[in-house]
């Protein structure tokens, strides 16, 4: 009996449940960000009524089930407006709302993308790549900021030497110099080399609304050495709602970070700030690099009226972090492994690491919107950055052997040998003055200290003319200094230390020559780096056709100063350069579906200040040429609302290189390397299909040659900048290195179990040879390539798990990257022999973990 009553109400309730399933409809769509096109993961998609809700998965899909009838259905994710649809649900019937696009409810994110020149697929005439925010808060983990851009075609992005921060980025072969960094659209590369020292801005992933890399010749008009391209970031900007989250990751080594971030949403008086600050430490992956700091960013913004909106944002990164300057040779990384580094040993049982950096470099800037007329726009930014801080590093008395050349059995530096050899030295050195002295240290540390203030004005005019015409133009102004020096940090047991004055061109010169901790040794320069950009840009619509034609013009002056070769005449004469630019483009529609575009330009660039006083003195170097580029791109798109394709070629002749064969040692005769040639071609791809509403997969392709096209002959000049000698350098045919010329990546995300986030990225590098110094290619019969680094290939998961708890939602995930633990070369050094026993570098992490939890109130 009591069986018969059990399967009669199981019966039953099959019965209800089927009734129930089809008298219900149902609701599909896809989420996205309406700047950017980016799904949304985590959406929350409710209806209040009936006390149902949902989450978008990985793709930013979702889908709920709702009884027939009018229903509000109401999507909201943290950072965007909340979007209430009204819709007629009928019974049994899928209900598809395809893309629903949240508009990001912050303030002046339009005007800061007006200024920072934001390229647009289907309408700017050059290859892009959008990199959301969503990138960054839950795949980017420990890692340095460049790594973010690792699927972008034609991007090599890695890691260094393994110190918290240290990473270098080369697009289409071009090293570092030759691409361009933009912050809302203010380029902040290095005025002196053109390098970006990546460390100085650890925190930049959580505040980071956008990144787009433009390859080629880019779009912004004020990026000078874009000749690779340009990597433009866009911070957050502040929140229209009051609100705020908090994030704490930790690694499978050790480093951890927690991050705060408040908005008080736009207030009755028009006012809105948002603050984000975060607290990092740690040990390091590798041996020794230890990291410490934290990271702030802070924005403020007003209406004035209806014509004028102010935004103030400040960003600075406090820190003090281990590296590992010096390259391994593969029998060291054989014998000591991955972690190895050979910058540090410990002394009464504390880390001294030799290689130490220390740095904060705030950035402020105030942006002023002006919508002077219904058709006029001016955007103007006024910034401020100044930084301080510097390396610990070591110095030598004379020839004697340095810290580097006392190693124990386990590798490490021998910090007890060397206290003891400084301690007991009895030597004696007579001084300038006749004086005879003993007891000084024959090695020290020191601090190489670089500070310098940066500031400057970017105007920006936007002005349709008519329905078809559109003119943009503007000025940039900008003055920097800087000051170079070396301070005695540790005399390591000795009573001081003896700088003799050899390398200074006036000698000791009356000085004193006794230095304790604190004085200053060796170098003691500065930089005065001023220059001032006018550029315009007309723009032609007429669908399907858009065209545009660009210039700039711009004229930089050089002075240096140095209070170390000089004593009295410290200032050089100054020194100035004019370059400038023209570039254009075409981008035609075929229809909804397809595109074509070509660009064109002309680069000569002024030269860094680095090869105008390319021999450490005030004397400028002679017949110091710009560096002209050539460029040519034609590229396709194709796209819906499931498939997006994108296919480019370019070609890029480089004329007129200058290298430093003695660059960042200025105690050795200096070898001016110009007119170099090289030519860059190439083909790039990038593919996006989602598949249903749980998976979405694509992959990046990038096929590059990149040669050097000649010989040249280098001068070899004495600090008088006086030529004695010269050698022949032999590069014709060799590849450019330091980049893998063969890409291929592959990337797939997955909803699982309508709970879990599963995505995974593949990369596939092949092609790649040692960087190498032209010193060595001296010899004509020797036309054998550099060191071919092993081909290799990396795999990268993450996990995550969106879920609410009440009134906050909260995204938990984990990251594992080299999933595969593959051993492998990341960056490297070409040697006389060209092969693996010459070879010096840098190999990869292996597999490690990243977690993290991120709660949004």
């Amino acid at each position: 009996m009591n069986t018969t009553i059990m399967k009669f109400n199981l019966l039953f309730i099959l019965i209800v449940i089927v009734r129930i399933s089809f008298s219900q409809g149902t609701i599909t769509g896809i989420v996205a960000d309406s700047t950017t096109g980016e799904t949304i993961t985590g959406a929350s998609v409710t209806n209040s009524e009936r006390n149902k809700g949902t989450i978008t998965d990985v793709t930013g899909r979702f889908l709920i089930s709702l009884p027939p009838g009018d229903h509000l259905i109401q999507i909201s994710y943290i950072g965007y407006n909340t979007r209430h649809l009204s819709l007629i649900i009928s019974p049994g019937k899928l209900n598809d709302l395809d893309t629903i696009f949240l508009h990001p409810a912050v303030i002046g994110l339009k005007e800061v993308k007006i200024i920072a020149s934001e390229a647009t697929d289907r309408k700017t005439p050059i290859p892009i790549t959008n990199i959301p925010a969503l990138t960054f808060e839950r795949y980017l983990g420990n890692q340095p900021y460049p790594v973010a851009m690792k699927m972008v075609p034609g991007v090599y992005a890695t890691r260094t030497g393994g110190g918290s921060g240290d990473a270098a980025v080369n697009i289409r072969g071009f090293k570092q110099e030759n691409v361009a960094l933009l912050l809302n659209g203010i380029p902040v590369s290095s005025v002196e080399n053109g390098l970006v020292y990546w460390n100085n801005w650890i925190g930049l992933g959580e505040v980071t609304e956008q990144l787009q890399v433009q390859r080629g010749l880019g779009a912004s008009n004020v990026a000078q050495n874009s000749v690779g391209g340009t990597i433009n970031i866009i911070t957050k900007t502040t929140k229209i709602k009051k609100g705020g989250s908090f994030k704490y990751e930790i690694t499978s080594y050790g480093n951890n970070k927690a991050t705060l971030m408040l908005s008080t949403g736009k207030m009755k008086n028009g006012l809105a700030v948002t603050f984000l600050g975060s607290r990092f430490s740690g040990p390091g992956y590798v041996d020794a690099t230890y990291v410490n700091g934290w990271s702030y960013f802070l924005t403020i913004s007003k209406d004035l009226g209806k014509k004028h909106k102010l935004s103030f944002t400040a960003l600075g990164n406090p820190e003090i972090h281990g590296q590992r300057n010096f390259r391994l040779s593969n029998d060291e990384y054989q014998q000591y492994g991955r972690k190895y580094n050979k910058d540090w040993g410990s002394y009464n049982g504390k880390i001294n690491n030799a290689s130490e950096n220390f740095y904060h470099k705030p950035h402020f800037s105030l942006n002023d919107y002006w919508q002077i007329t219904e058709k006029s726009l001016l955007a103007s930014s006024v910034y401020l950055s100044f930084g301080h801080g510097g390396g610990k590093w070591t110095d030598t008395f004379g020839d004697n052997p340095w810290i580097f050349s006392y190693y124990n059995p386990s590798g490490q530096i021998n910090w007890d040998i060397i206290y003891k050899i400084n301690a007991y030295n009895t030597d004696t050195f007579r001084l300038a003055n006749g004086q005879d002295t003993t007891g000084y240290s024959i090695n020290i540390q020191t601090n190489f200290l670089a500070s310098h203030i940066w500031t400057g004005l970017l105007s920006t005019l936007h002005h349709e003319i008519n329905e078809h015409f559109k003119l943009i133009a503007g000025i940039h102004g900008r003055y920097f200094k800087s000051k170079l020096q070396q301070k005695v940090r540790d005399l390591l047991g000795g009573g001081f230390f003896i700088d003799d004055y050899a390398w200074a061109i006036d000698g000791v010169a009356g000085r004193n020559q006794v230095k304790h901790v604190g004085d200053v040794i060796k170098v003691d320069n500065g930089a005065m780096v001023n220059d001032i950009s006018l550029f315009a840009q007309l723009e032609y619509k007429v669908e399907p056709l858009n065209v545009f034609i660009a210039a700039t013009l711009n004229n930089t002056w050089y002075r240096r100063e140095d209070s170390y070769n000089y004593v009295s005449d410290i200032s050089s004469d100054l020194i100035s350069k004019t370059g400038f630019n023209v570039k254009l483009g075409a981008n035609f529609n075929i229809d909804e579906f397809n595109n074509i575009y070509f660009n064109a330009g002309y680069f000569s660039k002024t030269p860094y200040f680095k090869f105008v006083f390319g021999n450490y003195t005030n004397t400028p170097t002679k017949n110091l040429k710009n560096e002209k580029t050539k460029s040519f791109e034609l590229g396709y798109g194709w796209g819906t609302s499931s498939t997006r394709l994108k296919v480019n070629g370019y070609y890029i002749l480089w004329e007129d290189k200058s290298i430093l064969t003695n660059e960042y040692n200025q105690f050795e005769d200096p070898a001016m390397i110009s007119g170099l040639d090289a030519l860059h071609t190439g083909i790039e791809m990038e593919i996006r299909q989602r598949i249903g509403s749980h998976i979405q997969v694509g992959g990046v392709f990038s096929l590059g040659q990149w040669k050097w096209q000649n010989d040249v002959t280098a001068t070899i000049f004495d600090n008088n900048n006086v030529a004695v000698d010269t050698v022949q350098v032999y590069a014709d045919g060799l590849y450019v290195g330091d980049a893998p010329q063969t890409q291929i990546g592959l990337f797939a995300d997955f909803h699982i179990l309508k709970m879990f986030n599963l995505s995974a990225n593949w990369v596939y590098y092949d092609r790649m040879y040692a960087d190498f110094s032209p010193t060595i290619r001296n010899d004509p019969a020797d036309r054998s390539q550099s060191y071919r680094v092993p081909s290799y290939h990396v795999l990268d998961l993450f996990l995550g798990y969106p879920f609410e708890l009440g009134p906050v939602n909260i995204y938990a995930s984990m990251a594992c990257y080299n999933a595969l633990n593959s051993e492998y070369i990341v960056r490297g050094r070409d040697g006389a022999s060209h092969d693996l026993d010459d070879f010096r570098g840098f190999w990869a992490f292996g597999r490690n973990f990243n977690f993290s939890i991120r709660i949004g109130f």
